[in-house]
């Protein structure tokens, strides 16, 4: 992500949002997540440990799907429980009531 004006003080704040989120433990993933946790490559305590222990938003991409709340997709770089390099992507998504949550798209260890 680019670190010069508005766009880099708007990725620090849906970073902290993302963040929140994921302290609260409101996030949902997608069947390819839920397919590698079944498969032994990480578990949820992986997920939120990257997004936790990230600095920053690595990329921002456009939601081909255009179901996130700002129609982004978020690349999010940490560390796991084990201290290695992981990733993320995932998009903040509107819930009935109002509410926000974090969806997983994908998540692998940093190779």
């Amino acid at each position: 992500m680019e670190k010069k004006g508005p766009t880099h003080r708007r990725g620090t704040r849906r970073l902290r949002i993302i963040k929140a989120l994921i302290a609260e433990r409101r996030y949902g993933y997608s069947s390819k997540v839920q397919e590698l946790i079944e498969r032994g490559d990480f578990d949820l305590e992986d997920l939120e440990r990257c997004i936790l222990s990230a600095q920053e938003i690595k990329k921002v991409e456009i939601d081909e799907q255009a179901t996130s709340i700002d129609g982004c997709k978020y690349t999010i770089l940490g560390l796991d429980t084990n201290e290695m390099s992981f990733y993320t992507c995932g998009k903040i998504l509107r819930i009935p009531e109002d509410q926000k949550l974090y969806f997983f798209i994908t998540a692998h260890e940093q190779q």
